[in-house]
């Protein structure tokens, strides 16, 4: 019997995508740090240069990161593109698209010295133009701002839905239907923006739920990025009766008669 697994033989993944790079992901980055977990940051590096701030209908004042700070703050973590200035994305040209996505991309990239592959849709509207763009700019996917509830892994990196967000009400049983089911490659993220956990009162509750989640074994904590390039990768492998060939430059690992195999890049194992 063959089983496809996560790096390290892992079965279970798990990942949080936050948005808006705000003054509260400096505790937000501190709770996943702590629980050695991942995260995704989808930043407006407009909104960071100019250090954007708005009032909340709650009365909290929102507050983006300097770069300075963001800089810093987020090593060890995936930064992503949100758009250049969070616009409505439904009243803009194709050439306005392509301004937000890769002046964004361009400026994440400087200032956080690395390759941004990651794109998450601004507020929810997203479309087959949208998505053109995103190919364009060179992004490897893009999250959407629609849920799938579920644990299986995306077929369409170009619309990628996120398992849940954290305001969701059914996020308690969403996390133990997790570390309980036996799905093949299970995959749960919680998405977000951490001002909520401010103005919701939900540290707590967070804080409760990475604990969990971090004291399984079974779960790897992934980036975005790491997810989407593992997954592709998985789909390249050939995998039959006699013997499994990985046709990636990474390593794949599967669980094979109860036995835990890692295959290198273009490795042929033989059942």
């Amino acid at each position: 019997m063959i089983k496809k697994l996560y790096p390290n033989g892992r079965p279970k993944a798990f990942n949080v995508s936050y948005d808006d790079g705000v003054l509260q992901d400096i505790r937000f980055v501190g709770l996943l740090n702590k629980y050695n977990l991942k995260g995704t940051f989808n930043l407006n590096s407009h909104l960071m240069k100019t250090e954007f701030e708005w009032k909340h209908e709650s009365g909290l004042v929102i507050k983006r990161l300097s770069e300075n700070i963001a800089s810093d703050l987020y090593s060890g973590h995936e930064i992503a593109s949100h758009t250049l200035t969070h616009p409505y994305m439904d009243s803009l040209t194709e050439n306005e698209i392509i301004h937000e996505l890769q002046t964004d991309k361009d400026n994440l990239e400087m200032l956080f010295e690395s390759e941004v592959k990651g794109f998450a849709v601004p507020f929810d509207f997203y479309s087959e133009l949208m998505e053109e763009c995103v190919k364009k700019c060179g992004f490897e996917y893009a999250r959407i701002s629609e849920e799938s509830l579920s644990y299986t892994p995306s077929t369409d990196f170009y619309k990628l839905e996120v398992g849940i967000f954290h305001l969701d009400t059914n996020l308690d049983s969403y996390i133990d239907n997790f570390l309980s089911t036996n799905e093949e490659l299970a995959f749960c993220q919680i998405a977000g923006h951490s001002y909520d956990l401010d103005t919701e009162n939900m540290w707590d509750k967070i804080e409760a739920i990475f604990k969990k989640l971090s004291a399984d074994n079974n779960i790897l904590p992934m980036t975005t990025i790491q997810f989407v390039e593992y997954i592709k990768a998985m789909n390249l492998a050939e995998i039959t009766e006699n013997y499994i060939k990985n046709n990636s430059n990474i390593s794949l690992w599967f669980s094979v008669n109860d036995r835990i195999c890692e295959i290198k890049p273009n490795e042929v194992y033989y059942v």
